[in-house]
């Protein structure tokens, strides 16, 4: 389950990654201490948090600090979107910097610009979407603008990253939406695979999107955020 804590005096911008029977307990305390949250959930990944800007300025160490400010720069020098979200790691957790972000009890990171109206995409459904995909830095990984043609995928059939397809069920048809994808939700890492490092992945689905069943079929428009 995502969980709510901050840490009293913090090696990074919470306490370490602990079990979250420990971490729930202490979150009581910690946010009575400090008077704000950060909402965070533990995984086999590691940590995967989320802060606002406030939040994060009030944990922060020396060394998250410059860690925030490398990221930062890194970011506008690859000329990332507006209002994108920066990162801090600490080995294997991190923690994601943004305003008006939510978690879901999976650990998706996601904001909604347009809630959009119409029924869900369901199982099964032909989903065709554009989107651009980037990393931490803000360095564009993918985009299937780049390919000249829009993506097409089966929900249900793993046929898109974990996280990815999550944040695609959740949008209706006019939806606009970013999302970032933490690496326990994201694809395998490996030699053999285009990944070789756990990171988050941003990404944005801004063109049609079409939702098919052999019965019918309905045309949506949204945009996706991924990290």
């Amino acid at each position: 389950a995502v969980e709510e804590s901050v840490a009293a005096t913090p090696p990074a911008l919470v306490a370490e990654a602990a079990p979250a029977e420990a971490a729930a307990a202490a979150a009581p305390a910690a946010a009575a201490g400090r008077g704000t949250t950060i909402t965070q959930k533990i995984t086999d990944e590691g940590a995967i948090r989320l802060a606002t800007s406030q939040q994060a300025t009030r944990n922060m160490t020396p060394t998250d600090r410059q860690i925030f400010a490398l990221n930062s720069r890194v970011q506008a020098q690859n000329r990332a979107p507006v209002d994108f979200p920066g990162f801090i790691r600490e080995g294997f957790d991190i923690t994601v910097v943004g305003e008006g972000y939510v978690m879901d009890k999976d650990g998706l990171i996601y904001k909604d610009f347009a809630e959009g109206k119409g029924p869900l995409p369901s199982e099964g459904q032909q989903v065709v979407f554009d989107y651009t995909a980037y990393n931490e830095s803000g360095a564009v990984i993918d985009s299937s603008y780049r390919k000249g043609r829009a993506a097409e995928t089966r929900l249900g059939i793993q046929g898109l990253i974990p996280g990815f397809e999550m944040g695609i069920r959740g949008m209706r048809p006019g939806g606009k939406r970013r999302i970032v994808v933490p690496p326990a939700l994201g694809p395998p890492v490996g030699p053999s695979t285009f990944f070789s490092a756990k990171q988050c992945e941003v990404s944005h689905l801004s063109c049609p999107v079409l939702c098919c069943t052999t019965a019918h079929v309905v045309r949506c428009l949204a945009t996706l955020s991924a990290v």
